[in-house]
């Protein structure tokens, strides 16, 4: 994917990968808790990108949450209060994402929590982004 500067397009992004955790979690987790997961994971870096994006007109060629989250706090402060749930997420980039990391299977309780933190880290983020 080119890089973009348009925060919006993250976001929208960001809400699509949402609707789809939405849907999952209503349709059922059990048999889907890895890809879940990154799913989760992959929204927060989307909405952590988009806030970066509208603040600084640059897009970060990382995954990694906390990093993401350092820029971040450059801007707003307050948002370190994600730092837990971002940390939470942020195992999920790599475990779900190649084979040989599949051993340790993610859990429905796992699945559950990603979907909490997912749903904190978006009621946190949006309205920064609606400045």
């Amino acid at each position: 994917m080119a890089d973009s500067t348009d925060f919006l397009k993250w976001l929208e992004r960001a809400e699509q990968d949402i609707k789809l955790i939405a849907v999952i979690n209503k349709e059922g987790l059990s048999g889907f808790e890895d890809s879940f997961c990154y799913l989760c994971q992959q929204a927060a870096e989307k909405l952590l990108k988009a806030f970066i994006i509208k603040n600084e007109n640059n897009v970060p060629r990382s995954h990694d949450l906390l990093y993401l989250l350092g820029i971040c706090r450059k801007h707003d402060a307050s948002i370190l209060i994600l730092e837990n749930p971002l940390t939470v997420l942020n195992e999920y980039s790599v475990s779900a994402r190649y084979p040989g990391d599949f051993d340790d299977k993610r859990t429905l309780d796992e699945a559950n929590e990603a979907y909490s933190y997912i749903t904190e880290i978006k009621n946190f983020i949006q309205p920064l982004l609606d400045k």
